[in-house]
């Protein structure tokens, strides 16, 4: 086993391997009177695993620094396809809070006496509480501290399922024996449309057992080189983990007869049954071994949910950069933006908690459907772009078929889970997503909008010729007054910046300074090539204005830098720069509308205001001029 992999497995794989508490639980549940059905349940969710697992490797190998459905769909698909994969994933980060809170102390209260149960809602409010209170604090999940979580658990488990089925064993013959008997029996008064309608449901209620694959391909940036090896190497791991796991508890729950008891969780139930009588000097050790399982799988639960604090945030600032929501969602080194955005997440979060009433089969139910429908996106991706490559890549096929075949599969459940569950709470999440999905095409299309009218400004400005340079390149002084302009793209709003602080300060300064930062978005592929293809877009937009500068006699220089956190590179840049020239002032634009709504004021002029409050707080000037837009 490699090592990096394995940390790799206990880091990412918390989520992953955590639903086993719940997900198969769920669909053994759903069998209601005709468990004899778990032992073919259990293949068939195991066989599911592995083929989005396998179909998840695909994205490892093309989207080797990360690749969720939203990336996927917007690159391979249509960007309005990764506006619905990234609302439908935003609403996914906040039921998974729910689900591992939920699912945490249910394992908790399994521990206690029956009387404590009505006391559940309220532990799993305060347990969400307490999360958004520590990631406000700044709460870093380290791999030290989950390693023996993880390992308790792991290990615990693994072990029990495994004893458990291997002291059963001998009575396989005789379960299936009578698993035959009934069958024949609901067969006869049933008929076969009922027991297919069982398994499907049973099926569809199990998918939450494979809710959290696609953490490791949303955080290949964590791994380390080589990134893709490693990456596949840690989902073979929580591929066979998972099946396992739900495989072996879906086992013993029919070997064992395991009854489903108020107030308890399956396992914490089955777990008791086959550590019954296991007392040592006296001592209840199978009484102990068991409230170290469910604590260890309660805390596992609640460092899955961490999840959600990490990657909603995330996925909202992804969406930004392209448009999709406010720009300022995309500023996560702002401490108010993560700040605002871990009280959403924890807030909405609280919110299905009390619709559910705290009900974990109603919670999965909610969960599973926007998970699967961003499983499908990302495999119809995937699948699109294996189907273009026939004609250039000889082993084309076979990366096609298993994508396509995990397409598939995930598009059947998500159709599932909508039949089965629209009317038990299905139609919230579908109803809260397409109304997400809605706001992001009114911002997409103000913003569009905006683009436009500055568009205007560069077809008036823009014709200015950038001439030939009346000053040589030569070497700015440190000591001289210099004007630092934050500039994007060459454009008619970086030209009018340009002259406004020429005219407004009356010549004082010549020379210049040109600071531009590209952001690494979602909407490009973020690999060597492109990310080169980047670098050089913004030197060479960023050096006309350096032309255009001398082209007036001034002298100017350009400063410019790639990363993922615009907001952060362009501080230190500026910071780089002032150590440099200390009598230096930075210039930004802001958008001035002739109307000023509540929908201008929330979508605009957040990064000039941002940067403005930042630099000055290190004693560095700081003006920001108007950009008038009619």
């Amino acid at each position: 086993m490699s090592l990096v992999a394995f940390f790799a497995w206990v880091g990412l794989g918390a989520d992953g391997i955590s639903s086993a508490n719940y997900g198969p639980e769920e669909a053994f549940l759903a069998l209601h009177g005709v468990d004899f059905l778990a032992p073919i349940l259990a293949v068939m969710i195991a066989a599911t695993v592995w083929i989005i697992s396998a179909a998840y490797m695909q994205v490892i190998e093309f989207f080797p620094t990360g690749g969720g459905g939203y990336l996927v769909a917007s690159k391979l698909l249509h960007p309005k396809a990764g506006a619905l994969a990234g609302s439908g994933l935003t609403i996914d980060y906040v039921l998974t809070i729910a689900v591992s809170v939920v699912a945490g102390v249910d394992a908790v209260f399994s521990t206690l006496p029956p009387t404590w149960g009505d006391f559940r809602i309220h532990a799993s409010i305060a347990v969400v509480v307490l999360l958004v209170i520590m990631n406000l604090r700044g709460l870093k999940e380290s791999i030290m501290i989950l390693l023996p979580i993880f390992l308790v658990f792991v290990v615990t488990h693994v072990g029990l399922v495994s004893f458990g089925f291997v002291f059963h064993l001998s009575d396989l013959p005789n379960r299936a024996a009578e698993s035959l008997s009934h069958g024949q029996d609901v067969l006869a008064n049933e008929g076969w449309g009922y027991i297919i309608a069982a398994l499907i449901t049973a099926f569809s209620m199990g998918a939450g057992t494979l809710t959290g694959i696609e953490a490791i391909a949303n955080g290949m940036l964590t791994l380390k080189e080589p990134r893709v090896q490693t990456g596949k190497r840690t989902m073979v791991y929580m591929a066979a983990s998972l099946s396992f796991l739900a495989t072996m508890l879906l086992l013993n729950y029919f070997l064992w007869k395991t009854p489903d008891v108020e107030d308890r969780t399956l396992n914490a139930v089955l777990f008791e049954q086959i550590t019954e009588n296991w007392y040592v000097a006296g001592m209840n050790l199978g009484d102990i071994l068991v409230t170290v399982m469910l604590l260890s799988a309660a805390l596992l639960l609640f460092v899955a949910a961490q999840t959600g604090f990490i990657g909603g945030p995330r996925v909202l600032a992804n969406m930004a950069e392209d448009s999709w929501l406010p720009h300022r969602f995309g500023h996560l080194s702002e401490r108010l933006v993560t700040q605002n955005g871990i009280l959403l997440m924890g807030g909405a979060a609280i919110g299905f908690i009390l619709y559910a009433r705290g009900s974990i089969t109603t919670l999965v139910s909610l969960y599973a459907i926007n998970v699967f429908m961003d499983f499908t996106l990302a495999q119809a991706g995937m699948s699109r772009m294996w189907w273009s490559k026939r004609k250039e890549d000889q082993k084309w096929f076979s990366h096609f078929a298993v994508c396509f075949v995990g397409m598939l599969v995930s598009l059947l459940l998500l159709i599932m889970m909508i039949g089965i569950k629209f009317m038990k709470g299905g139609w919230l999440v579908i109803l809260i997503t397409i109304l997400l999905l809605l706001l992001c095409f009114k911002i997409r299309n103000h913003y569009k909008q905006v683009e436009d009218k500055v568009r205007e400004l560069d077809d008036i400005l823009g014709t200015l010729s950038l001439g030939e340079s009346t000053v040589k390149a030569e070497q700015l002084k440190p000591g001289e007054p210099t004007a630092v302009v934050l500039v994007q793209r060459f454009s008619g709003q970086g030209i009018h910046l340009l002259l406004s602080t020429q005219r407004l300060f009356g010549g004082r300064f010549k020379q210049f300074i040109f600071v531009s930062v590209g952001a690494i978005d979602t909407g490009r592929f973020k690999g060597v090539e492109e990310l080169q293809a980047l670098r050089d877009e913004v030197q060479k937009e960023t050096e006309k204005y350096v032309t255009l500068a001398r082209s007036y006699g001034l002298k100017a220089e350009a400063r410019t830098s790639c990363e993922l956190d615009y907001m952060a590179e362009i501080e230190r840049l500026c910071l780089e720069v002032h150590e440099e020239y200390p009598n230096s002032v930075f210039f930004a634009a802001r958008l001035l509308f002739w109307k000023d709504t509540f929908w201008t004021r929330f979508l605009h002029n957040e990064t000039p205001m941002t940067l403005q409050r930042r630099l000055m707080f290190h004693g560095l000037q700081f003006v920001v001029l108007p950009v008038r837009l009619q």
